[in-house]
Order: C-alpha cells, then structure tokens, then sequence
C-alpha cells in the first residue's frame, strides 16, 4: 500500500513539472488535491496495508456507476486500494432482502437509510464499535444524534454531504405560468408575498389550464415543513407517540383537503410527480432531490423547470424550512469489511470529492440545494413513512393507514384522523418495540 502510494506521488511530481502544477488556469475539481478534502487526503493515510484488494459491498437500488458517484468509486479505489461492489436492491424491497442477506451469512458492508427509520436499525451494527469515529467533526452531529439508539450510534452523515436529501420545495413549469399569465412563485418571492395562500392561488389557476390537476402536494415534505408528523419521535426518549391530537396536524390536513376539494391539487405520498413530469400538472411541493442532475424531473426541458423555497405559512411569518427525511448511512450487520465500510463512507459522502456540475441540474439548482440543507430543521424530522411502512403492505402507505383521509372533505378531517387512529398506534408499538429490541440486543 506504501509503496503503491509512493509511486503515486513521484508519478505526480513528474506529471506537475511536464504540465506546470501550480497554475490555476485549467486546473479541474478531479485534479489530485480538489477530492478527498475530509482532513485532507492525509485521513486516507492510515487505511491500513490489509486493506488494499479487499472490497466493499454497498446496498443500493441507486446505480452509482452511471451517475454523479461514478468517478467517486473510481477515485476511492484508486486512493486506497479498496474496491466498491455495488449490491442492488429494490428500495421497495430493501429492508427484507437485507434481512436474508444477513441470515444467509452474505451481509453487505454499506447500508443507506432513506426513510426506514426504526426499521433500518435491525439491519445495522453499531458504529461504535467499527473505525468510524462518529464524534469527529466530519460527520453531521444532528445525524448522529438521531441515529444513537441506547447510547450506541448507528447512522451518519457527513457535515458536508453529497447525499443529504435536505429540506423540501417548491417546483414549477416556468413555461406553462408564463404561456397563461400566472404569477410565478419567484415573483411572488421576490415581492415578498410567496406565502400559503399564493401557494394554493397558483394551483387554482393552474388547474384551470392544466390537464390534471394545478398541483401536487408530497404529504411528508408539507408536514415536515408546517407541523409535526402525524407520529412524533422524542429523540430524548427514543420513542415514538400519536401526534394526532397537535391541532397544527388537523390544520394541515385541512388546508390540503380544502385544496383537494377545489380540485386544484393532489395529496399523496409522492406528490403526483409523473403529473408534473409530463406537464400534466404545474407546480409540486416535495423533497430537493430534484434539483439534482440525475434526481426527478429528469425528462423535463430545464429551461421550463424552476424553483423556490417553501412558501411561508402567512404574510406575517418567517421564511419556513422543511424538517430533516435523515437521509444516513451505516454499517450492515455482519459486514465482512466494516473498516473498509468506513473509510468508504468518509470518501462516498464528502461532497468535495464530487464534481458540483455532477451534482445539480444548475448553478441555480446547487445554490437553492445548498440553502435547503443548511436550513433543514434537524428538531422536526417526520417519520411518518417508516413508521406507517411497518404496517402497511404496499409501498405509498398512507392512505392504507388512514384510508378516510383519501376522500374525505376538509370538514370530516377530525374524523378520518381517528378513524385511522388504532392503526397508527399499532404501527408506533411496532416501531417502539423496533427500538427496544435493538436496545437490548446491542446494549454495551
């Protein structure tokens, strides 16, 4: 491994003297020296010698050889020695066929959390006891800390990541506002008036001249960003309970409904994103991984896409930002090379390591991309999705869980809440009972 990097140095010594090292003129971010910034390639200096040929196995239905990660892998490989197996899974069936990976004695190294939470816990060792050292700056402490189950962490992210989902926002067709006269949102927050009610405004109109409907509302990214969820997480506690009762939670489901049954926007999991992919619809709420290059709203023209942050609640209020999804990473039980698993999840998630124009759609999609992440509230994540999953038997299980709520009138709202009610406690005891086992299972 010494020698291999020794070569590495002379070869590019040699290379800055025949090319004039030194000159910022068309010098590029894969340039030794631009990646690896976590501390400095110097961190990567005590991979240890038996390391060099082995392989890390990431579970992922993500495949990160034919995107923005692609020279990543190659470039972790090349640094360290250690190869990068990608084990695909569908995120449908992520979390049960880790489980028989696990229990057929083939457990990959790398897994990702997007969602699953507590589910993902019974697929994870803790890291406290892996070369990942979760107390160094490196990593986002608000992760870590929701990640720590009984005083052991399981799940990270870095401070500054390449993959963190962030805080959600507003998308829209630029074409069909401008084609129709519409207000767009960027007007309206630039006047200062891009609150709710404009919101809700603008998918009235488009649903005058949309083929669908106005607008899609992701129920997570809304509820994350103008309430709790509709199941509370005490980090303090590590518990989870009913929100049902937090008139914010009846509010929000009455202004979507309201909305609904307008007939200007649709409320769902999702969102109704193919609506808006095939300009079916104008404008969605959901989360920023649609600014990304290789994210949703791929087939769109980019010159009709546009966005802007989440509207805020009234003229009066503050600007608002969505609660974190804990998008996170950890180490699979019974990984086979947990100190690789950790050094490739230092590299993997440095955003540093990664060419910017690979990351996002636009220079205007990376600046609001950033300011969604540095403002996400990491006190309100909303894990509505993980814990109503556990119950559920289809992949969009909300209204599975609370199915009044799929037609109701804002009126009923109280009542297809608890309607749903018992179904949802079922799912909070399961998710609890998630949780203390891991406890038990792994307390020191």
């Amino acid at each position: 491994m010494k020698f291999k990097r020794m070569c590495a140095v002379i070869l590019i010594g040699v290379m800055c003297l025949a090319s004039g090292c030194g000159k910022e003129e068309g010098k590029s971010k894969g340039d030794k020296g631009n990646r690896g910034n976590s501390g400095g390639d110097s961190y990567f200096d005590s991979v240890p010698a038996e390391l060099e040929g082995t392989t890390v196995k990431f579970a992922t239905w993500i495949n990160h050889r034919a995107n923005e990660s692609a020279a990543v892998l190659d470039d972790f490989t090349n640094l360290t020695g250690i190869e990068v197996e990608l084990v695909s899974i569908t995120q449908s069936e992520y979390i049960s066929k880790l489980t028989s990976l696990i229990s057929a004695g083939q457990s990959p190294d790398v897994v990702v959390n997007n969602g699953e939470f507590p589910n993902i816990l019974q697929v994870l060792q803790p890291l406290d006891g892996t070369k990942l050292d979760t107390s160094d700056s490196f990593w986002d402490q608000a992760v870590v800390k929701l990640g720590t189950i009984g005083g052991r962490p399981y799940l990270v992210n870095a401070k500054n990541s390449a993959w963190n989902m962030a805080s959600p926002c507003v998308y829209y067709n630029n074409k069909i506002f401008e084609d129709n006269g519409i207000t767009t949102p960027a007007l309206y927050l630039a006047e200062g008036r891009w609150t709710l009610d404009n919101f809700y405004k603008c998918a009235r109109e488009l649903a005058q001249v949309c083929s669908e409907v106005g607008a899609g509302i992701e129920t997570s990214a809304y509820f994350s960003t103008y309430a709790s969820g509709m199941a509370k997480y005490d980090s303090a506690t590590e518990t989870f309970t009913s929100n049902l009762t937090d008139s914010a939670v009846t509010k929000v489901w009455q202004d979507m409904i309201k909305a609904r049954e307008n007939g200007s926007v649709k409320v769902n999991d999702e969102g109704g994103r193919h609506l808006f992919v095939s300009g079916k619809m104008g404008m969605i709420f959901t989360g920023a991984y649609g600014l990304r290059k290789y994210g949703w709203m791929n087939d769109m023209d980019i010159n009709d896409l546009s966005f802007v942050t989440p509207p805020r609640a009234d003229s009066g209020s503050e600007e608002v930002y969505g609660g974190s999804m804990f998008r996170s990473y950890g180490i699979c039980k019974g990984a086979s090379n947990a100190d690789g698993a950790a050094y490739f999840l230092r590299y993997f998630l440095n955003a540093d390591n990664y060419e910017e124009s690979e990351l996002y759609k636009n220079d205007e999609a990376a600046e609001l991309y950033k300011k969604l992440s540095e403002n996400q509230n990491y006190n309100n994540p909303v894990f509505d999705y993980g814990i109503m999953s556990l119950m559920a038997t289809t992949s969009l299980p909300l209204y599975e869980i609370f199915p009044d709520l799929a037609d109701c009138s804002s009126a009923q709202v109280t009542t297809a809440l608890n309607a749903g009610a018992n179904k949802l406690n079922s799912c909070i005891t399961r998710a609890n009972m998630i949780i203390n086992d891991v406890k038990e299972q792994n307390k020191k």
